[in-house]
């Protein structure tokens, strides 16, 4: 009969201590690695979000003849007298995207809040892209408040969410509605008669939520993505 040594099978403490120590080094080393990764990817994503907006905004303008527009009270794309829509969000869908918008360093847009609409869903990108009704009254296609339905072929893009880190990306379409020139300007580009107010850009706040770069910026502040879209700038 075999009797059974105390301490013959099973691990030491010495050797419990070197397994998790290799592994507490392992984890130091790849966790970072996947961090990155991470990061990366949500990087990549808002980069290809943002080349499929504006990928939107160029089939809508060759439709249309002008950019989404129309912030005034009758609100009428079509007779092109009231398209003074500063900014477009584009957010996870219909309705108001006040909840998404990012933070803002030094009220760069005079507080994109205070910027909205009376009715602050004409601020949503979807209204205008994704379905004819820009004054978001219910009634999308309507004759005199919505794009004419014989130029209107969308929607433009198929998919709408908020930024990887859960904000709506910033259209400044106030720099580049109306015919393609800046608002308050008359012309065709690239001959606009008036500085763009503002230059039309397309933007993510980037990691931190906050919104750095301005309306006027010449290039990205912070950690924002995106870059300028307009026809004369």
């Amino acid at each position: 009969m075999k009797t059974k040594k105390l301490g013959s099978e099973g691990f030491t403490l010495l050797e419990l201590a070197f397994v998790i120590g290799i592994i507490i080094a392992l984890v130091a080393i790849f966790a970072p690695l996947a961090m990155d990764k991470l990061a990366q990817a949500r990087i990549t994503r808002a980069q290809a979000d943002l080349d499929a907006i504006s990928t939107a905004l160029t089939n809508f303008f060759t439709d249309i003849g002008s950019f989404p527009s129309c912030d005034d009270a009758d609100c009428d794309p079509q007779s092109n007298a009231t398209n003074n829509l500063r900014f477009l969000a584009t957010c996870t869908g219909a309705g108001s995207c006040a909840a998404e918008l990012p933070g803002e360093t030094a009220a760069n847009w005079s507080t994109l809040s205070t910027q909205m609409s009376a009715t602050p869903a004409r601020n949503n990108f979807y209204d205008h892209v994704v379905i004819n009704d820009p004054p978001t009254d219910g009634t999308a296609g309507t004759l005199g408040t919505d794009y004419k339905t014989t130029k209107w072929k969308g929607p433009y893009i198929t998919k709408l969410a908020v930024d990887p880190w859960g904000f709506a990306y910033i259209v400044h379409i106030g720099a580049i509605q109306n015919t393609g020139c800046p608002v308050g300007s008359t012309g065709s580009p690239p001959a606009c008669t008036a500085a763009a107010a503002g230059k039309g850009w397309i933007l993510s706040a980037g990691p931190n939520g906050t919104l750095e770069t301005g309306p006027n910026a010449n290039a990205l502040v912070g950690d924002d993505l995106g870059y300028i879209f307009c026809t004369s700038c």
